[in-house]
């Protein structure tokens, strides 16, 4: 999934063979997760692991084995970590929240989990530390300009969907071309991936009910109020095509409107850059 030392490079999305290891045991830790998870999901279930190829693949095996919704595995280290377009992504090991959650919903809520999953992010580390995080299209999570944490998205073909986050708690320090950011630098203190990871399992199942009570449109406003680079110059890589103009806003299904000099252009999916930056 998302998080910490990017390497950009662009490969297969394939299934590593390292075999996971069994994270040492934290008692009071993984209650505390529990506790979280169970008061969202009923079928919740926590598997710890000191290293794995990448939690996604784990979720990703146990939904294909029928497993019900809130099965979440969470690593200390990965070794095939992957974002969008099946990019690498790495993070030295036990700096960062590296988790991956499966949801079972149908629909307009569906679609909605990228947003939801970004938005209860940001919930959760400004309800933890008072830190301001802003969001940008579809699901990266900044502080100021650095990336705080990455969310994706992965759809199983006999249903599912896999939300991986990763969220960088304390990484000492990033390559020269990789904007990111560290929790603990902005939040002046040390956070367990513990308490991150219960307080975002709150927001996100707060903020599944509210798209499952009114749709995509009722967190609109909270969306938008978080939203870097509305109203700037943005470029966006969409199968190929580059689009250039400015971010107006999303629309009820989710959809990043953008005004170019061919009109408004509704983006559903892609790679979007801000050209300016972000909005205050």
């Amino acid at each position: 999934m998302k998080t910490g030392i990017g390497q950009g490079s662009d490969g297969p999305n394939e299934r590593s063979e390292t075999p996971p290891v069994s994270h040492p045991v934290n008692a009071a830790a993984e209650a505390r997760v529990r506790r979280a998870g169970m008061a969202v999901f009923q079928g919740f279930e926590l598997r710890c692991l000191a290293r794995t190829a990448s939690t996604q693949d784990v979720v990703r095996t146990a939904a294909g084995a029928g497993v019900p919704e809130g099965f979440c595995c969470v690593a200390g280290e990965q070794t095939a970590g992957r974002g969008r377009s099946g990019r690498a992504w790495l993070t030295p090991a036990g700096t960062a929240l590296l988790m991956s959650l499966l949801l079972r919903r149908q629909g307009s809520v569906a679609a909605a989990v990228p947003l939801v999953g970004g938005l209860a992010v940001a919930d959760a580390v400004g309800g933890l530390t008072g830190v301001d995080c802003r969001l940008k299209w579809p699901n990266d999570v900044l502080v100021g300009t650095g990336k705080l944490a990455g969310i994706l998205t992965e759809v199983e073909p006999g249903g599912g969907i896999v939300l991986g986050v990763g969220v960088n708690l304390t990484v000492a320090a990033f390559p020269p071309d990789v904007p990111g950011v560290s929790l603990d630098r902005v939040a002046g203190r040390v956070w367990g991936w513990d308490a991150v990871l219960a307080a975002f399992l709150a927001e996100l199942g707060r903020r599944l009910r509210q798209v499952e009570a009114g749709g995509i449109r009722s967190m609109r406003d909270d969306w938008t109020a978080r939203a870097a680079g509305l109203g700037g110059q943005v470029r966006a890589e969409v199968g190929g095509t580059v689009v250039e103009g400015t971010a107006l806003g999303i629309e009820d299904d989710g959809a990043l409107l953008v005004a170019t000099d061919r009109g408004r252009i509704r983006l559903v999916a892609g790679e979007v850059h801000l050209l300016t930056g972000p909005t205050s």
